[in-house]
């Protein structure tokens, strides 16, 4: 139970934030408990919920956990971060994270074929978005088009100055000669 910490209990710390990571840190100091701040005006005598604040070190740095109940072994911050006392309940938070994620992988190409189907259901919907999809694609089509072109003129360039080289330096050798 994370009431049961002392300064120096090993902790298991879970960032689900953009860089997914799990660290060990020790307790900083002895966690006490102090009554949740109760967002109510009037204060409910007998709803009296006691919360920790944790201070955790990993390496050089420290992380602060507060309202953490006292009575669990594994709490989910509501800041990215899942903390555990206990490397079973870790264990198994780490495997639902990672099938959550895999579940999502493995719905992706339905999730695109729904998005294709959504986008032709709204332009069916919507005269006005599939005239500008249209225009869209005319577009793209044009500057393909215009992209082949430069192309083509850039590589006939070429050629013509690669024909008229030989020439014109026995040309300008001619020239030379009669001076």
């Amino acid at each position: 139970m994370l009431g049961s910490l002392k300064t120096g209990s090993l902790i298991y710390v879970l960032n689900k934030g953009e860089n997914p990571s799990l660290t060990i840190g020790q307790v900083a100091n002895n966690p006490t408990l102090r009554p949740k701040q109760n967002p109510q005006l009037i204060p409910n005598p007998l709803q009296f919920e006691q919360v920790l604040d944790i201070v955790v070190k990993v390496g050089d740095d420290t992380k602060t956990f507060t309202n953490v109940p006292p009575n669990v072994s594994l709490c989910d911050t509501g800041s990215g971060y899942v903390i555990s006392d206990d490397k079973t309940e870790i264990t198994n938070e780490v495997e639902k994270f990672g099938t959550l994620s895999q579940n999502i992988l493995n719905n992706v190409p339905y999730h695109r074929k729904v998005v294709a189907a959504v986008k032709q259901m709204m332009m069916d919907l919507n005269p006005s978005l599939q005239k500008e999809a249209q225009r869209d694609d005319e577009m793209s089509k044009m500057k393909s088009e215009m992209t082949e072109l430069r192309n083509t003129v850039g590589e006939l360039a070429n050629l013509l100055k690669g024909a008229l080289s030989p020439q014109q330096s026995s040309i300008d050798s001619s020239l030379i000669r009669k001076e």
